[in-house]
């Protein structure tokens, strides 16, 4: 029994050396904080739409709800290099002005001397019209926001487009013989 003893004192004793003499690790030590690096100005978005030369309209009345009834006209703007080729463009911000004209007779459509001013709507995109947004789904203008006053206008007129890029200036289009407001509701 005395040999049992003394080797369990021995195993204890080692055990106690072993624990005192590791240490426990040493902390990690953070590197000392650095002020923050200044913040870099954001360029200015390149606001130029590349090859932009003219613009072109196809208006048409569209029906976009589930009555046979035309809801209003669409407004498609195709954006065209000096040769005729599409422009497309992104996260570029444009105005579209878009001037409505009525004529007082049937006989004067076309005759632009005689047409008159009956109202302006504007909007801003910020890119070319995509496939999916072809066929009067790129502007869309109600005919209940186009204030005509049915009893003296005929009901078809001119629209004339003003597109508005931030460093290139204006580019115009015109439509002629444009549904103002659908046939049922004419004098």
């Amino acid at each position: 029994m005395k040999k049992n003893f003394v080797i369990s004192a021995i195993i204890v004793t080692l055990l106690l050396v072993h624990i005192i003499s590791c240490t426990p690790p040493a902390p990690v030590t953070a590197p000392p904080c650095k002020p923050p690096s200044p913040v870099q100005p954001t360029p200015p978005a390149k606001l130029y739409i590349k090859d932009l030369a003219s613009i072109s309209l196809l208006v048409s009345t569209l029906n976009w709800d589930a009555d046979a009834e035309p809801d209003g006209i669409g407004v498609d703007i195709g954006y065209r290099s000096a040769t005729g080729q599409p422009v497309n463009f992104s996260d570029v911000p444009v105005r579209v002005a878009i001037e409505f004209f009525g004529y007082r007779d049937i006989l004067d459509i076309f005759k632009h001397d005689r047409m008159e001013l009956i109202g302006r709507t504007e909007v801003t995109v910020d890119h070319s019209m995509r496939l999916s947004e072809m066929f009067g789904n790129y502007i869309r203008v109600p005919f209940e926001t186009i204030p005509v006053d049915r009893t003296k206008y005929y009901r078809f007129g001119t629209i004339k487009v003003v597109v508005t890029t931030p460093q290139q200036g204006n580019f115009e289009g015109i439509n002629d013989f444009v549904e103002l407001y659908p046939e049922s509701q004419s004098k």
